[in-house]
């Protein structure tokens, strides 16, 4: 939206208002769109997900270049104990302030401003389809961790991670909860990248992954929430246990590594798929390539159950040309 409008990232992601106005004129460029994912953005919100600190445009990185994730050890395998003796809620503000340099501050404009986008986006006609974001202890212990470290947690002291895992749910399950309540948003964007079936063994994903998406899954539809379940990365393996999800609740939003035919094969009649056109063909594909591969995911997909949409998010770079492209496959024109 930053590129399109000709808006400084580096104001993008550190204004809220600016990132709302400039989301708004963005969209007026597209075309017929009927929904969005976000209301509104602030960079700082992957440190509040990520436990991870964030290379800023404009502070840390020029002010055109896009944000970097540090993939640092910030939490401790101490801090396993902090999370099982003291709550998830208390370690997470102790973390907030001393691991990521006083975050909720930063934050503050962002959460002022978001009652507002929402009125804003609903006002225009424009679903904000999954604005609020919640997900696992999985995502954010690997995040806050490292990957490298996190997964050798799982195999040396897999008692102590699960224990944390367990005691951060209560606190997590609550939040969503929460905001469900507090925003009453269509959908909730429950996350998942790194929790992905390419990367750990079966074993591993049973015991660390599903059990925990399952709670927190169906305490979002409990609030009476579409759970929009954004996995990122490569789910095939274990798309059939997707069944044991309550059917015609959920949203299986796919990024393009996820194989989608197969989700439609296992998961057609139990929850609707969203996607995929390949942030990589937004970029650097041609509009009929864009518009082909939309019109063929909606015949093959669709037409009933399916969500065409980008995969995961449309790229920076992406060209508006191939965006009003996938926009006007699915408005029939």
């Amino acid at each position: 939206m930053a590129n399109i409008v000709g808006v400084k990232l580096s104001d993008f992601c550190a204004k809220p208002e600016v990132a709302l106005d400039t989301m708004m004129k963005g969209y007026d460029m597209w075309g017929d769109a009927d929904g969005i994912q976000h209301a509104c953005y602030n960079v700082a919100l992957l440190s509040y997900i990520w436990l991870s600190r964030i290379d800023r445009p404009g502070i840390e990185l020029p002010e055109d270049k896009l944000w970097q994730v540090k993939e640092q050890e910030l939490m401790t395998r101490d801090d396993y104990d902090a999370i099982i003796n003291g709550g998830y809620n208390n370690f997470l503000q102790d973390f907030y302030l001393n691991k990521l340099d006083n975050l909720m501050p930063r934050l503050g404009p962002f959460f002022e401003i978001f009652p507002e986008a929402i009125k804003a986006w609903s006002a225009k006609g424009v679903v904000p389809f999954s604005p609020v974001v919640v997900t696992i202890p999985y995502e954010n212990f690997c995040g806050g961790r490292s990957m490298t470290a996190f997964l050798k947690d799982l195999y040396k002291i897999p008692d102590k991670v699960q224990a944390a895992m367990d005691a951060a749910m209560p606190d997590i399950l609550e939040s969503a909860r929460q905001a469900a309540r507090g925003f009453k948003p269509v959908g909730m964007w429950v996350g998942g990248w790194r929790a992905a079936s390419e990367f750990l063994s079966p074993k591993l994903w049973h015991r660390f992954v599903f059990p925990y998406y399952k709670q927190l899954i169906q305490a979002v539809i409990d609030e009476g929430v579409i759970p929009v379940l954004h996995f990122d990365s490569n789910w095939t393996r274990d798309l059939e246990l997707f069944r044991e999800l309550p059917k015609g609740k959920c949203v299986l939003s796919l990024d393009g590594a996820t194989d989608i035919y197969k989700a439609k094969e296992l998961l057609g009649d139990h929850m609707c798929i969203m996607g995929d056109v390949p942030p990589a063909m937004l970029t650097l594909g041609t509009p009929d390539e864009v518009y082909n591969y939309s019109k063929k995911l909606m015949s093959d997909i669709g037409p009933t159950g399916f969500i065409l949409a980008q995969g995961c998010d449309i790229p920076p770079d992406a060209k508006l040309e191939n965006v009003r492209a996938m926009i006007a496959a699915a408005a029939g024109n």
